[in-house]
């Protein structure tokens, strides 16, 4: 397994931002994974689940956004502009592709990021995009968009998401499943039990933070490849 350190332009102009490429020996697919607002690529939830994916064959791709990138995760107020965020993802799949582009292609998130990679592929014309993997999406997290859910009826690719069971707050699975039962085949649903939104399991639980991301990771490679079949 290889793991490398690249640096891409956020925007056309600028400024540069810094992404990780681990590269599995059995990598059958290339998820291209945003963090979450608070979570930077060499947060530990980021590094553990891409690690995860690794054991599994999904060589992954994380990158930051420019706020992320100074340091800046917390407060809302120094989240970038839409456009920038949107147009990082897209220099993110652009060099990801560069990297490996005899891999089968998705384009991943988590929170946040998953908001905006399932918007922005309802702006691009990608079909070399196989599908889209949404981790704990935030159907109530408005500080980037206010189209948090509604969009997802114009992605054209199919969509995985996985959510925990007790992350109410940001992604009520009530309000999501009512969400997806409209988008029909295209929208899968895995749900792991006991979950919050960092996939902290409850205390005295006999499950861990390390199960959940392992069922997160084993899932995504499950799916991944009945999207190639």
């Amino acid at each position: 397994m290889a793991t490398t350190e690249h640096k891409l332009l956020a925007t056309p102009g600028g400024p540069e931002v810094t992404a990780v490429l681990i590269e599995p020996d059995d990598a059958f697919a290339l998820l291209v994974l945003g963090p979450g607002a608070g979570t930077p690529i060499h947060r530990p939830l980021m590094v553990r689940l891409a690690d995860a994916l690794a054991q599994h064959g999904v060589a992954t791709f994380r990158y930051n956004y420019p706020y992320g990138q100074r340091g800046q995760v917390y407060a809302v107020e120094h989240i970038d502009p839409l456009d920038v965020l949107l147009t990082t993802t897209t220099s993110a799949k652009d060099a990801a592709q560069a990297l490996l582009p005899d891999l089968p292609l998705f384009l991943g998130g988590r929170s946040m990021s998953a908001q905006l990679v399932s918007l922005v592929l309802t702006r691009e014309e990608w079909p070399e995009v196989r599908g889209a993997v949404l981790y704990v999406f935030p159907s109530h997290w408005r500080h980037v968009m206010d189209d948090t859910v509604v969009h997802l009826q114009h992605v054209p690719a199919p969509m995985l998401f996985v959510q925990g069971s007790r992350d109410e707050e940001e992604a009520p699975l009530a309000e999501l499943r009512s969400v997806l039962d409209d988008l029909g085949r295209r929208a899968t649903l895995h749900v792991i039990e006991g979950a919050n939104h960092s996939y902290e399991m409850p205390e005295g639980s006999e499950r861990t933070q390390a199960d959940a991301i392992e069922e997160t990771a084993s899932v995504t490679a499950t799916w991944l490849s009945a999207q190639l079949l």
